[in-house]
């Protein structure tokens, strides 16, 4: 799931930066995005987790399905190029998304992770309640999220 969170991140950065004409930033989060999605998408056929944060000494994108993977590079080559040919950023764009999809779908979840860092997901939700709690705080009411779920792991 964690990876998969990467992938949603890294997506809704894709698209901000397409809109935004942050081309460098596009490579690099649609890299991120490709080798996350293609990690996980190897782990059902022998693949391991890999972590980037603690390094690790093996291809995390060996058993990813062939096409997929074919696909996925393609899509980090094309990113390279939008800089030159910004005109060609929102089909390739369309494009990536429908290979997330695909990605997503192979994995059998039988959904789509829900929206977080959108104001209408998650995020929106943190920004609204951490406008209202020093009012809450103020007048007395119950906290608008329960002390357990504040507390450090």
């Amino acid at each position: 799931m964690i990876t998969l969170l990467v992938v949603q991140g890294a997506l809704e950065d894709i698209g901000g930066g397409v809109r935004a004409g942050q081309w460098r930033m596009v490579a690099a989060q649609t890299r991120n995005l490709v080798f996350a999605s293609l990690q996980v998408s190897g782990l059902e056929y022998g693949g391991e987790p890999y972590w980037q944060e603690n390094g690790g000494a093996l291809d995390q994108i060996t058993y990813a399905p062939e096409p997929l993977r074919t696909q996925g590079l393609k899509l980090i080559h094309e990113a390279n190029e939008l800089a030159s040919n910004p005109s060609e950023a929102e089909p390739w764009l369309t494009r990536l998304e429908e290979w997330v999809t695909a990605v997503q779908e192979g994995l059998g979840l039988g959904e789509h992770l829900p929206e977080l860092r959108s104001p209408q997901g998650m995020f929106g939700g943190l920004r609204l309640v951490r406008g209202w709690t020093e009012t809450v705080d103020r007048l007395g009411l119950p906290a608008l999220i329960p002390s357990e779920w504040t507390q450090p792991v």
